[in-house]
């Protein structure tokens, strides 16, 4: 069994790691939270919840992704997925929610390969409209 902060982690990592939290991230963040609520069974949440949500979380995870602690912050967020479906639902919603900017981010891109290859993936070739 997940917990709400278990889903929503490697989400928040996708939005919060580039630096720049913008509208179409938050946007996505949202849409993708919501169906992932809605699969793991969790209690549905609104948008402005989810916003809360990141709201409460953003200081705290920025600070973590910019220290000592962020490869463990990252496996920590990343490991607790075991099931494929779960692995490759949490991987859609990131890629998902990191080509919404319309963006390349080194930063950004680097968690999502590291997403695939923790959860033995191929990552498919993305390409982010200038």
């Amino acid at each position: 069994m997940f917990t709400l902060d278990d889903i929503l982690l490697p989400l928040a990592l996708t939005v919060i790691i580039d630096k720049k939290v913008r509208k179409p991230e938050m946007d996505e963040f949202c849409r993708q939270a919501a169906g992932l609520i809605d699969l793991f069974d969790l209690e549905p949440m609104s948008k402005s919840q989810l916003m809360a949500w990141y709201e409460k979380k953003h200081a705290e995870l920025n600070e973590d992704l910019g220290g000592k602690r962020k490869n463990t912050i990252i496996l920590r967020a990343l490991t607790r997925f075991k099931d494929t479906v779960e692995m490759e639902n949490i991987y859609d919603a990131m890629l998902a929610i990191s080509v919404s900017d319309n963006e390349y981010v080194k930063e950004e891109s680097e968690l999502i390969r590291s997403a695939a290859s923790i959860w033995g993936f191929s990552r498919p070739p993305f390409k982010v409209k200038r």
